[in-house]
């Protein structure tokens, strides 16, 4: 499970990530729809509330939105997140789908790799290779080529495995019309309700689930060394900013000791902002066009959460040696900064209290230095 587990963090990273090629047919807007008639003789890249494809694409498609659906022929692969993802048509590769709910009536010619709320393969439903799910529910009465992976809640089986099923799950239940050709390997707190008229070529064994080992405080020496990877990991992160940005260092050092109160302001809007102005990018673009900026929105977001404590520390630090009447060197008072930020949040409660002001003081000089260093500088008199 572990394996299927990864395979499907690898699915939805490369749907979330996946960029046109050039020759990619993309579609965006409130409805994007094949036609019945329509053929597209390439991939489809499409966004939007509802995707619907009636008709033919030669290639694979990559879809988001609110309710997406295949009448069609996909002759390529289908990857798919959105809160409904139904597939009544043909896909003759693979589908890869994040949803609500996933729903099979039709074919599909290889895998299914799917995390949902709710997966169903109805019985007119086909899976030429194997399926893999993590989901709350899993009710499957078409039939599967080969294995079936799943892991989750709850799983009914009312129609044919071609080959083994491995499951981890709350709880399994075969009905009279199951068939599993291979064998049924399951981790349950439960025994399975196996129907007497169900079908199985091989064992059903079952696994009990491991209990978790209580927790052991760690010790002093494990305190110590996790402290000072921390350590460091900041430093290195700060030393690298220092090293290749000493404008943005300097900029931000000024903004901490100039304008502490506008930092912290500044710090706190980006914290709750961003994130918000990112989700609200990515849904007016899949509307309207570029919803890769909210993407971007993201990243520059994330980008700015790793240098807001390194950047803190080197006005805490510098502060300090300028009280004790030391030189101000930019790379000691990050040194100083940190070891003194560390020792801090190891006291409960509090250091979580001054971690929390840190990143905010340091999220806030990060952008006011990005924007003063877009700003021309003034020519010396």
């Amino acid at each position: 499970m572990r394996v299927a587990g990864a395979l499907l963090l690898g699915a939805i990273i490369l749907l979330t990530t996946a960029t046109p090629a050039a020759a990619a047919v993309v579609r965006q807007g409130e409805t994007v729809t094949v036609g019945p008639d329509e053929t597209i003789e390439d991939d489809l890249y499409a966004f939007a509330a509802n995707v619907n494809i009636a008709g033919t694409v030669r290639g694979d498609v990559i879809a988001a939105g609110a309710n997406i659906s295949v009448d069609g022929t996909v002759t390529g692969n289908l990857m798919a997140a959105g809160s409904t993802v139904v597939v009544r048509g043909e896909v003759g590769g693979s589908v890869r789908a994040a949803g609500a709910t996933v729903t099979v009536h039709g074919k599909v010619g290889g895998d299914i790799l799917a995390t949902t709320g709710d997966l169903t393969i109805l019985g007119t439903g086909r899976v030429g290779r194997d399926v893999f799910v993590q989901s709350g529910t899993l009710t499957m009465a078409g039939a599967i080529g080969r294995d079936l992976q799943a892991g989750g809640g709850m799983a009914t089986l009312d129609g044919r495995v071609g080959h083994d099923v491995y499951a981890e799950l709350a709880s399994l239940r075969l009905t009279d019309r199951a068939v599993v050709d291979g064998s049924v390997f399951y981790t349950s707190e439960r025994e399975a309700t196996v129907a007497a008229g169900a079908r199985i070529g091989g064992s059903v064994q079952r696994r009990a689930p491991e209990r978790a080992q209580p927790q052991v405080p760690p010790g002093p020496t494990a305190l110590f060394v996790d402290w000072l990877r921390g350590l460091v990991g900041l430093l290195l992160l700060g030393l690298l900013i220092v090293i290749f940005f000493p404008g943005f260092s300097r900029r931000a050092g000024e903004a901490l000791v100039h304008r502490p109160w506008v930092s912290l302001g500044v710090g706190v809007g980006v914290l709750i902002g961003l994130p918000l102005l990112a989700v609200l990018l990515f849904i007016l673009g899949s509307l309207v066009g570029g919803w890769w900026l909210g993407l971007v929105a993201l990243a520059a977001y994330a980008v700015l959460l790793a240098v807001g404590v390194p950047v803190a520390a080197v006005g805490v630090g510098g502060a300090l040696l300028r009280v004790f009447g030391r030189p101000v060197h930019v790379a000691l008072a990050l040194f100083v900064g940190l070891v003194v930020l560390l020792l801090v949040a190891l006291v409960p409660i509090l250091g979580a209290i001054v971690i929390l002001l840190a990143l905010l003081f340091g999220l806030g000089a990060s952008t006011l230095a990005i924007v003063r260093g877009r700003r021309p500088e003034p020519a010396p008199a």
